[in-house]
């Protein structure tokens, strides 16, 4: 937002302009830039969303009086009044009273509306605004001077020369400043006459009722709208405002009686008139102030620095906070209407640091806290896997929940993704059900710019649709290997196949001490024989495999080869075994070859399961030594060499501890898979 500083200047004594800048910036409305136009500094504010008082010319006059130790000039706002009251000559209704808690309404009759004079054009030119006319331009000035939005109606062209306040109509339509006609519903909150939409409250007045050259008798409306519900307006409409921004974020609610007086009186100045007394102002439930206890020891716990009380008080005293004292060493604090932003103890002691500065702070690490300490298990699960991941050599993403539904549907999606009711865009106007999509189009941006080989890893949430209410989200893992690079080069790695990355899953999660299950399966977008299951503890938690060339292409990977892995997280780090350490065997180990048939159906798996099971003492690991299918094996049949490994830890093992071994291994071979010795 664009400020000029003499007009902050006419409320409050300030310094150079490098010292207003660095105040400014260190005090948490940041200076982004400065120019000159027309001789005066403007300077560009990066006001953040949670301090809507300082949107606004003066709310940075009373920072800048606080930061400088100067006094804060009042507005002048002060009108005469005339003829009938208000009441006579127009009316409020407010239908919906729970999306406009307060709205105030002042009658100017008899203004001839012209052009503004130079120096309020000057400064709305100043903070990009385009001038309209006086009375338009009195309420924009307003805005930018107090913060408060407000609209100007052309009296005779209300029906009935009243309001009412109310949800839009279905299929109502309304023709907005823009020129653009829009279809309204009952989600939108409306600002009417007698008969149609004449605004839409907190966003943009009509076409039909604004003021013109030609006005004779004007309404002005100060209101206080709910700001969600005008960030919907705004954001399904399209349309973002000046009075919008503001409305979302929260205005003052006792900021429409200052905001109406000021600008009806420069309206009187410019135009001429005379103000109704009295104004109709519907407020049913006027806002209480917030008190908040402030102790200065918790102050001092929490910043590491010590403020002295006195200095504490006149900050806040001079932000405008309310401080009675409640006992030594704390204050009860009355919270201003408009710091919407403030509403807990530590919101206070915010107020103090900021302005008094960080200089007091010691350079020293606070003692007795544990960074990493009190995570709950499964982030400490998380990041532990993460290590793993990283250390098998794979690179970690980190995407958006939103992404593409037609990416979605044509990588076969399980579940209907949950669309999201405002979308920045279409290509992320679901959330995922899967980590695929995101990382498959980061592959393919890698592989646009020249990355050919990626092996990437993410750990993050799906959404999957519940019966009722909100998705359910579900921690996941996930893996991709692609490459369309053959190695051509002596020593090059080669090109990654699905059992490498079967090999990453398992001793990855093997070494979180989890014993996973691989077993073959049949699922898209993974190809034809080329997908596992993976299960840990009787459950099958997800899926490795070799993705189908048609998954490829619905992100735009031509060619190339890709595998994936996926599976979820939830409730796995109450299966993880802990660590623990067996001391190194100081005596040789005895190997035992086994080479059998068995049925094609067999997996190395239930193989190595069911040797695992057997109750043989001394057995330290199974290995694969060979599997083969080919001349002088039946075709319904494979060849297995298993190699068995036994070592004592306290003696050297004798022919009489491996001879009981090969009756146990092939009787129990035989008994489960009918396999035979060769």
């Amino acid at each position: 937002m664009k400020f000029p500083i003499p007009w902050i200047g006419q409320y409050t004594e300030l310094p150079g302009d490098d010292d207003v800048a660095r105040a400014f910036t260190l005090s948490g409305s940041e200076v982004e830039g400065r120019e000159t136009e027309e001789g005066e500094t403007v300077m560009e504010f990066g006001i953040t969303v949670n301090r809507p008082d300082c949107m606004n010319v003066y709310g940075l006059a009373r920072e800048a009086s606080v930061l400088f130790g100067e006094g804060l000039k009042a507005v002048e706002k002060a009108v005469s009044e005339s003829g009938p009251p208000t009441a006579q000559l127009t009316s409020v209704t407010i239908e919906a009273p729970e999306l406009c808690p307060r709205y105030r309404a002042r009658v100017i009759r008899g203004i001839k509306v012209g052009m503004s004079p130079a120096w309020m054009q000057k400064r709305l030119a100043q903070c990009g605004l385009r001038p309209i006319n006086a009375v338009v331009d009195a309420t924009n000035f307003v805005l930018m001077e107090l913060g408060h939005p407000l609209h100007a109606f052309d009296m005779d062209k209300l029906k009935e020369r009243r309001i009412v306040v109310r949800r839009a109509k279905p299929g109502e339509k309304i023709t907005t400043l823009d020129g653009v006609e829009r279809t309204l519903d009952p989600e939108r909150l409306v600002i009417a006459d007698a008969l149609r939409p004449v605004a839409l409250a907190g966003v943009i007045g009509g076409e039909d009722t604004g003021v013109t050259f030609g006005t004779g008798s004007i309404l002005l409306e100060g209101a206080v709208f709910e700001p969600v519900n005008i960030r919907r307006t705004s954001k399904a409409l399209g349309l973002h405002t000046d009075a919008s921004h503001r409305y979302e974020r929260g205005v003052d609610p006792e900021g429409p009686a200052a905001a109406l007086d000021r600008c009806a009186k420069l309206i009187l100045d410019m135009c001429g008139g005379t103000l109704a007394p009295a104004p109709v102002d519907i407020y049913p439930a006027p806002a209480a102030p917030k008190k908040v206890v402030l102790r200065h020891g918790r102050l001092v716990s929490l910043l590491g620095m010590d403020i002295a009380p006195e200095r504490c008080a006149s900050i806040l005293t001079a932000l405008g906070f309310g401080m009675d004292a409640r006992e030594e060493g704390a204050w009860t604090v009355t919270v201003p209407s408009f710091r919407v932003d403030v509403s807990r103890e530590a919101d206070l002691i915010e107020e103090v640091v900021r302005v008094n500065g960080l200089e007091g702070l010691r350079a020293e690490l606070p003692q007795g806290i544990d960074p990493v300490g009190g995570r709950p298990a499964e982030l400490e699960f998380e990041e532990r896997l993460r290590d793993q991941l990283v250390a098998a050599g794979c690179s970690e993403a980190i995407h958006m929940s939103m992404t593409d539904p037609a990416v979605e549907k044509a990588l076969g999606a399980c579940a209907q993704a949950v669309p999201l009711a405002n979308s920045l865009a279409p290509a992320n106007s679901v959330l995922r059900t899967s980590l695929l999509p995101p990382l498959l189009l980061t592959a393919a941006k890698n592989r646009s710019r020249g990355v050919r080989r990626v092996a990437l890893f993410e750990l993050g949430r799906a959404y999957l649709p519940a019966e009722s209410g909100l998705p359910r989200e579900d921690p996941r893992a996930a893996v991709l290997l692609y490459t369309d690079a053959p190695a051509k080069a002596w020593g090059a790695a080669p090109v990654p196949r699905l059992l490498d990355l079967k090999g990453k899953v398992e001793s990855a999660l093997d070494r979180l001490g989890l014993e996973v299950v691989f077993t073959a399966a049949e699922r898209f977008p993974f190809a034809s024989g080329l997908c596992l299951d993976l299960s840990v503890a009787g459950r099958r938690v997800g899926s490795v495999g070799t993705l189908a060339p048609r998954a490829l292409d619905a992100a735009g990977l031509k060619g190339g080869s890709a595998h994936y892995a996926e599976w979820s997280l939830g409730g796995l780090e109450a299966l993880c075994r802990p660590p623990s350490f067996t001391s190194l065997s100081r005596y040789p180990s005895v190997v035992r070859d086994f080479s059998f048939m068995a049925d094609k159906g067999v997996s190395w798996a239930a193989l190595r399961g069911k040797l695992a099971s057997l109750p043989l003492p001394n057995l330290k690991a199974i290995h694969l030594v060979d599997c083969y299918e080919g001349e002088g094996v039946p075709e319904d049949k494979r060849s297995w060499t298993v190699s068995m490994v036994f070592q004592s830890p306290d003696r050297t093992l004798t022919e009489e501890d491996v001879v009981p071994v090969a009756p146990v291994v092939t009787g129990a071979l035989q008994e489960a898979f009918g396999a035979v010795l060769r």
